[in-house]
């Protein structure tokens, strides 16, 4: 752990669901009985120009035509009037089942499918790229990038706004990627991270994350816990 980061924040950067949870480094003692971590709750539109914070961010993005919302509906407090033509989280994964066509979702198993070029922007897969229907379209590293810049800027914006140390920039990241992830797909979802401004990442498979937290709450009685044989 870094002695010039404050926060260790985990990053579950999922399918379906993005979740963020961190320890705040000058509030506990790090010899005593393991902290639990906190959930972040992260602000998002979740009715157009209607912003609430919750637990998850739905991982799915949706690339707005000029006429799907009113201008400013999916702008956000920290990012003023800028009349954003997308938007992450709820309102995504709302407005998006009735209109699938712009709608990214999945970008993490994208990132894991090596029959396409990952980096090429091919999301929404199924929308047509050209002719009167033409959707924007962006690339699966792109697309985890956005999850992450959302996170980012609601961090930023809840912790560093009177703070700059406090940005999730300068914070010890541990972002969980699939143990089934392969070199290239650990790769580019560093790249995302990079690409969101987080340049202090470790990655972290799941199934070794989810022993960890086995480990915090059994950190006294994990003896009596296990036998010999037992899987955790």
């Amino acid at each position: 752990m870094s002695a010039h980061s404050r926060y260790i924040v985990g990053i579950d950067l999922g399918t379906t669901h993005t979740v963020a949870a961190y320890l705040d480094t000058q509030s506990f003692d790090p010899d005593e009985t393991p902290p639990v971590p906190s959930l972040f709750a992260i602000p998002q539109v979740v009715q157009p120009g209607q912003v609430e914070a919750r637990s998850l961010l739905p991982s799915f993005l949706y690339l707005a035509s000029e006429h799907d919302f009113p201008r400013g509906a999916l702008d956000l407090p920290w990012a003023g009037g800028q009349g954003r033509s997308f938007v992450v989280g709820e309102l995504a994964r709302q407005h998006g089942a009735q209109v699938p066509l712009r709608l990214v979702s999945s970008a993490k198993s994208w990132l894991c499918y090596d029959g396409v070029d990952r980096t090429a922007p091919i999301l929404p897969h199924a929308a047509p790229a050209d002719g009167p229907d033409a959707v924007p379209k962006v690339s699966p590293v792109e697309a985890s990038a956005r999850y992450l810049s959302h996170l980012r800027e609601a961090w930023d914006a809840h912790f560093a706004a009177s703070d700059a140390s406090a940005r999730l920039s300068e914070q010890e990241v541990l972002l969980t990627v699939p143990a089934s992830f392969d070199a290239v797909a650990r790769d580019l979802t560093v790249r995302a991270a990079q690409a969101a401004g987080l340049s202090r990442v470790t990655l972290l498979e799941e199934p070794q994350a989810a022993f960890y937290a086995w480990l915090g709450k059994h950190a006294k009685d994990w003896r009596s816990v296990l036998r010999v044989g037992d899987t955790v």
